[in-house]
């Protein structure tokens, strides 16, 4: 969904429509909470701890992130104001989503 429009006149003036750029941040929310989920459960199948489980969530973000970039077309500024809003949004949200599969799965396989 295209969400920037250009208006012609003296200066270039780019406009996003507000219902667009709400939908791509829904949509890309929900993508991060389902992707940090699966993540979770499989860092915790692997049994990673610590640093390892970590890294494994941050090298998941940035595989997602280019994921977005692709399917845009890499014509990210079409979809968000900014390029790493794909990477930084959703963050945290995710992070405590995929520590809470992470643990939960981990103590089932490894401790249970």
């Amino acid at each position: 969904m295209a969400v920037s429009s250009s208006q012609r006149g003296s200066d270039d003036i780019v406009v996003f429509s507000e219902a667009a750029v709400r939908h791509n941040f829904a949509v890309l929310e929900y993508s991060r909470t389902c992707q940090s989920a699966a993540a979770g459960i499989a860092a915790g199948i692997f049994g990673l701890t610590g640093i390892p489980g970590f890294l494994f969530y941050l090298v998941m973000v940035v595989i997602q992130a280019l994921f977005w970039h692709a399917k845009a077309g890499f014509e990210w500024k079409m979809y968000f104001t900014d390029i790493s809003l794909p990477v930084t949004y959703s963050f945290v949200g995710g992070l405590f989503t995929y520590i809470l599969f992470w643990v939960f799965l981990y103590g089932m396989v490894h401790v249970y």
